[in-house]
Formats: structure tokens, sequence, C-alpha cells
């Protein structure tokens, strides 16, 4: 496990590391319940976040080193897709906030969805028995490790689902969602059909950094099962032409080219 850079909020969900003043990535832990990465934006008048991760107490400690980072509450927060490990964090911020997504993201919530959330709630638990069954098992080192981030992600789902709450976004876009902030301007663009049905990134120019969520693993095999491989490709190739040096990606360590190109190569 790797130390928490220095300086930076301290959780046992997230590590925080700063890609460009104003601009953050909270990349999930091993063993925490975010399960996925996130990210911060400092607009210069406004905060933005980019997904909440997939639990209320994950999410929690994302808001606060939201505030901590920018000296101030969020009040965008942006939905990559509609998977749970990005959006059920989104119940802990302010009523105020706004919450973004593409058209089709918000329908995928609502249906694909809350199907998600139903059985999350009648399997969970018995995952969680399963997983430490299996854990127990296992003599592999790295297999135990494997495992073992199988028992943290249902064991944060047995935690959260007695008070989660789905909060859906209020705002919805059909293609490039632009915020212009008092510092720095940012674009969100939607691709269709390569990880899920709609898959939006956040992209800052200036400062050549896009979170990419799940069109992007680093260190993690791909989730092929749902979008269309070639759908995935012309995405990652439009991706590329933007010319970003800073990726984070959806799952593990804040990458770069390379790694958008291994995934290019492998897919």
């Amino acid at each position: 496990m790797h130390a928490p850079p220095p300086g930076l909020p301290q959780s046992p969900h997230f590590t925080f590391h700063e890609l460009a003043p104003g601009v953050f990535a909270a990349i999930a832990t091993e063993a925490g319940a975010a399960v996925s990465n996130a990210g911060i934006v400092d607009l210069g008048d406004r905060t933005l976040v980019f997904d909440t991760s997939m639990t209320p107490q994950a999410a929690c400690d994302l808001r606060a080193a939201a505030q901590e980072l920018t000296g101030r509450d969020p009040g965008i927060i942006i939905n990559s897709h509609y998977h749970n490990d990005h959006i059920w964090g989104n119940q802990v911020f302010d009523a105020r906030a706004h919450i973004c997504c593409s058209t089709k993201t918000l329908e995928l919530i609502a249906t694909e969805g809350a199907g998600e959330l139903s059985s999350a709630r009648e399997t969970a638990a018995r995952r969680l028995q399963d997983a430490r069954r299996q854990y127990e098992q296992i003599h592999d080192e790295a297999e135990r490790r494997h495992q073992h981030m199988s028992v943290a992600y249902y064991q944060a789902l047995v935690d959260a689902l007695p008070d989660l709450e789905v909060r859906l976004p209020d705002i919805t876009f059909e293609d490039r969602l632009f915020i212009h902030g008092s510092e720095r301007g940012i674009s969100v663009i939607p691709f269709a059909g390569a990880h899920t049905g709609s898959d939006a990134i956040l992209y800052l120019r200036r400062e050549r950094v896009i979170f990419m969520a799940d069109l992007l693993f680093v260190d993690f095999h791909p989730y092929l099962a749902e979008g269309n491989v070639e759908h995935l490709l012309h995405a990652l190739t439009e991706i590329e032409k933007l010319q970003a040096a800073t990726l984070v990606p959806g799952h593990g360590p804040v990458g770069t080219t390379s790694d958008l190109e291994l995934n290019m190569d492998y897919v």
C-alpha cells in the first residue's frame, strides 16, 4: 500500500493527488468503501466533483476533502455513467448542489440502476459471506489480495445499503457540457455505447488533464461486459486526439497516454 501524499486530506477510502493547481484526483484505496476514483476541481468561484464513489461513507470523505482543498462546498457534481460505484455517493452532497449527467445516463440510473440496487439489497449479505469463505480458502498471496478486494466491496455494500438513497441528477445534456468558472473552464464529453450506454469524461484543456471514469483502467482488467468494443475503441481514439498528459482512470492509479495506448492495444 502506498503512503498517502503529504499535506493532502487523509481518508481510509481515498488517497488524494494534486494534478495541477486546484485539480485533484481521489484514488480509491483497495480496502476502502469508495471502489472507484473521483475528481475535485476548483473552478475559482465554484467547486466541482466528478463521480461520487459507491457509498455514502466514502462520499462524506470526498465532500470533506473538497471543502478542505478548495475552501467551499461542492456546488456541481458530474456523474460519468450509471454504475453504482460512481453515483451512490450522490446523496451526501448539499441539496443545493447540481448533479449533472447525460440524458442517457439519467435514463439508465432510473432503469438498469434501479435493478442493480434491488439486486444488491437481495444478495449483498450472502455474497459477502461467500467472498469471506473463499478468501479463507486461498493461500496464494496474489489471489488473496484480489479476493480481499471482493470482501471489501461487499462489506461496503452491506454497510451502505440500510441508509442508501439514490439521488438522481437534476441537469442533463445531450452533447458536450461546458462549465465556465472564474479561474478555469471544463468540458464534459459523453460517448455512447463504449463502457455503458453513455460514458462521460471531464476534460481540462489548459491543464491537459482528463478524468476518464471507466473508459480507462490502469493496472486493472477493463470491464468489457456491457459496452461495445468498437464503440470503446472509437471513444479512446477520440480521447487520444485531445493530447492530455494526465489521465485519471475509473479504477487504478493516475495514468498517462501510455496507459491509454495499452488499453487500446488490448481491446
